[in-house]
């Protein structure tokens, strides 16, 4: 088993520009006027001053920008047109997905590259220009771009578990994770998918799965209401940037700690939230993203902009010498 050292994704002095510059971005999603752009953001950079610590993590922030600008805005979904443009471009490139999976010698390598490339579809991210046309352009070139993955220990986790708790992340890119679902649930898989309760940043809502599920091929009558009545079930993680135990649900909660099921987490917020107790879950904890700003990608060990696919193995010391 590889030697992993977990190194919590805590707030970065890089981190808060950033947070600053995303609440900007959704400012002039959800206002006209300059002076309700300047109060919003004074009020999110007096939270900042009020409350940074490095014993956090910037997805708690995050989130809290998220709850302000809705609040002060009144706008429910700051990123609804987006996600729908994202949603259409995600829908045109499928039978590019298709054709790739299908001439792949290698099937699991294939899905992750698959689930990999679809984190690109993120906005607002300080250094990461992200837009629809460039990608869908270049997909097929991004399809085979360098993967940083532990194949042997991968291969062996989906081999063993029978269960996944696939946890998603933005919006258009959860209809190639619906296309990853599909093709788990065809090996035999029993598969929980986690969206978010309600709307925060471009992430995939339960509406958004759905949609994204009966496009690919599975419409609802063949997901269940309960996990022991079917193959894929819908459970919400909560409303909050990646994963929160305070505010998940106890069912959610339940299932993350159940050693029944590897977990597949989706993206830099999952990343950054679970990462906070990620040693629990050791061996069961498959982070598959986009390394789209530094820190996340100096936390993990890879370059800006590289396609990650870690498996979380426990950290063992060298044998003693005989």
């Amino acid at each position: 088993m590889h030697l992993v050292q977990f190194i919590h994704m805590k707030l970065r002095a890089d981190c808060v520009p950033c947070l600053i510059e995303r609440a900007k971005f959704e400012c002039d999603l959800v206002f006209g006027e300059e002076r309700a752009k300047i109060a919003a953001l004074k009020a999110f950079a007096k939270f900042l001053a009020d409350n940074l610590s490095d014993e956090r993590t910037p997805s708690f922030y995050g989130t809290e920008r998220e709850r302000m600008i809705k609040r002060m805005s009144g706008v429910d979904d700051p990123y609804l047109e987006l996600k729908k443009k994202a949603e259409e471009v995600a829908k045109s490139l499928m039978r590019y997905v298709e054709k790739f999976y299908a001439s792949s010698s290698d099937k699991t390598e294939a899905l992750l590259r698959i689930a990999a490339v679809a984190n690109a579809m993120e906005y607002g991210v300080r250094g990461y220009e992200f837009n629809n046309e460039a990608f869908a352009s270049d997909f097929m070139r991004m399809l085979n771009e360098k993967l940083h993955w532990d194949k042997n220990t991968i291969y062996d986790a989906l081999e063993r578990y029978d269960a996944v708790l696939y946890l998603t992340d933005n919006a258009g890119e959860v209809v190639f994770d619906a296309f990853v679902v599909r093709e788990l649930i065809n090996r035999g898989k029993l598969v929980v998918i986690s969206p978010k309760s309600e709307p925060v940043l471009n992430d995939a809502t339960v509406d958004d799965l759905k949609d994204a599920l009966e496009f690919i091929g599975i419409p609802s009558s063949h997901y269940a209401s309960s996990i022991e009545q079917g193959r894929a079930f819908i459970l919400p993680s909560g409303a909050y940037v990646g994963v929160s135990l305070e505010e998940a649900s106890p069912e959610f909660i339940r299932l993350l700690r159940d050693e029944r099921f590897l977990i597949i987490a989706k993206g830099m917020g999952n990343y950054e939230g679970l990462s906070e107790f990620e040693s629990t879950l050791s061996g069961r904890l498959l982070y598959i993203l986009k390394a789209k700003c530094t820190p996340v990608a100096q936390s993990i060990g890879v370059n800006v902009g590289e396609l990650v696919a870690k498996l979380v193995v426990p950290h063992r010391l060298p044998a003693p010498c005989p």
